[in-house]
């Protein structure tokens, strides 16, 4: 054999050597996605993740920007007390919301026996509003998390994942309320992947926020535009509609009625749909594909219906019997409402509270239905799943931290 021959196939040898060390750290990333392994490595696989020392093309945009900061050590203090602010700030806002409902009369309301709801004719719905929607928000939320930091993983696969994530994405609600707009879910997030990652997870989260900026919008601009052009002796020949109407403040009634506010949200709208498609070209290194955004945006107009869903049912149960059309229009614009003042930490539920209190609270049989509504909405979509996430973390998922 020549010395050339020899030199050749030695240089094959390499190249096949270097090859299978890439495709080790490909195993091991996908470990991570597929969540193989042994008790708490099980759920995650932080393991693989952090000792793989590839580092993704996406990345070399960033590093310019963030890698100081990244690499400062207050950005690792900062992800351990950030979640555990925020599950402070969740306590305390419990604490007050209830201390407030005292203030109010509660003696004919149907929550007055709150903890006796799930029985008798109210168990189905209560089992409903209690348990199943919240945990499928949970889960959709967990589903656009993994579509957006996996874009090749196949949707059947990351629908599989989604309950595994379920964790993760409930500790990272944890500091949803220490920054507005919940865009603090980073932090907690953060903590499960290694240092060159945190620019994609922050990404991510920027990107599943403002994915459900459009729908929040869409939705009322279309029902205020579709509800102003009805004629006015279909609405007098509903007397229920009717006095649903006049019993909603008069700012909000003429709001309803005037095709320019919806005109007006539904240039708000386009204006938000230009803005997540700014973020996104700017964000592009992250290599999302056009199949996953696609699905993203879909499972946020879920997730959406799934929380108007919920306004409605707590309606329905506290007896209000309306046109579920108007019902859901009302809803709408309440929600987008609440998206113009993303107040953020000490402020978050008590305005939720005062809005729903200024809507529906001459509208109910009890005033004080109004405050219980956004109360349980909060406690089931936001406050049980982070302090899941919370005593996961401390149980469980500590043993995994990458930080």
């Amino acid at each position: 054999m020549s010395g050339l021959e020899h030199m050749n196939m030695l240089a094959t040898r390499l190249q096949d050597a270097e090859s299978h060390v890439n495709r080790s750290r490909v195993y091991a990333q996908d470990d991570f996605v597929n969540g193989s392994g042994i008790g708490a490595q099980g759920i995650l696989n932080l393991q693989g993740m952090t000792k793989s020392t590839f580092k993704p093309p996406w990345t070399s945009a960033w590093e310019s920007r963030v890698t100081g900061i990244l690499n400062h050590r207050l950005w690792g203090l900062g992800l351990r007390v950030l979640p555990w602010l925020g599950l402070v700030v969740l306590l305390w806002q419990a604490r007050e919301r209830f201390a407030d409902l005292s203030a109010y009369s509660w003696d004919s309301s149907l929550w007055s026996s709150v903890w006796l709801l799930p029985s008798g004719e109210f168990l189905l719905p209560c089992f409903i509003l209690l348990l199943v929607i919240p945990m499928l928000s949970l889960w959709v939320d967990s589903l656009k998390w993994i579509i957006l930091m996996h874009p090749s993983l196949a949707l059947g696969a990351a629908m599989k994942m989604g309950w595994r994530i379920c964790p993760l994405v409930g500790y990272g609600m944890m500091g949803s309320l220490a920054v507005p707009g919940r865009l603090s879910e980073f932090a907690g997030r953060c903590r499960f992947y290694p240092l060159v990652q945190h620019p994609r997870v922050m990404a991510s989260t920027l990107m599943a926020s403002s994915t459900q900026w459009v729908w929040v919008l869409v939705w009322p601009a279309l029902w205020i535009l579709g509800h102003s052009i009805l004629t006015s002796d279909v609405m007098e020949r509903s007397v229920p509609l009717n006095a649903f109407l006049k019993a909603l403040p008069d700012e909000l009634r003429k709001a309803l009625s005037n095709p320019i506010w919806g005109g007006i949200l539904l240039g708000l709208a386009a204006v938000a749909a230009m803005l997540w498609l700014r973020i996104y070209r700017s964000l592009q290194m992250h290599g999302w594909l056009t199949r996953s955004l696609i699905q993203v945006y879909f499972w946020s107009l879920i997730r959406y219906g799934l929380l108007v869903l919920q306004w409605v049912l707590w309606l329905a149960l506290a007896g209000l019997a309306i046109d579920s059309w108007f019902l859901l229009g009302v809803i709408g614009v309440m929600l987008a409402l609440q998206w113009f003042m993303p107040l953020g930490m000490f402020m978050d539920l008590g305005f939720k509270g005062a809005l729903s209190f200024w809507i529906w609270g001459d509208v109910l049989a009890n005033a004080v239905d109004a405050l219980w509504i956004p109360l349980l909405i909060w406690i089931t979509n936001l406050a049980i799943p982070a302090l899941i996430g919370g005593i996961w973390w401390w149980m469980i998922g500590h043993k995994s931290k990458v930080l």
